[in-house]
């Protein structure tokens, strides 16, 4: 039987959930609100359109299986948000991420990732 997405973030506060939409649907990138196990609570519009969905796993995301650039460990443990830029193989973009904590909770974080690949700089882009 396949879980809905009222059943995986029951859990989560309800205000949480709604500050998570207000700040994020216009955010023109995708940003997810994450938990320590990597299920995906929330999505953003442009998440949204890239076909993620409430119930994935984030490390589902990477089409190559790999992912050298996650920070949410550090995240979660520390309380501080992080940040990483780094060549994606598969998709051949440039991504700026953020794993961001959320405040008084200690298992869940946003997640915000920016393609910057027109601003890049040439040795940045591995061919």
């Amino acid at each position: 039987m396949e879980t809905s997405p009222e059943q995986i973030n029951s859990a989560i506060n309800p205000d949480i959930l709604k500050a998570f939409h207000l700040m994020w649907d216009a955010f023109p990138s995708s940003a997810l609100l994450v938990t320590r196990n990597r299920t995906i609570q929330a999505c953003n519009q442009a998440a949204i359109r890239k076909g993620l969905a409430v119930g994935m796993k984030c490390f589902q995301l990477s089409s190559d299986g790999v992912h050298n650039f996650c920070r949410a460990n550090a995240t979660l443990d520390s309380g501080a948000a992080e940040q990483s830029v780094g060549y994606r193989p598969a998709s051949k973009t440039v991504n700026n991420s953020y794993w961001l904590p959320v405040a008084g909770e200690k298992d869940l974080f946003v997640h915000v990732t920016i393609d910057i690949t027109q601003y890049a700089k040439a040795e940045l882009l591995q061919t």
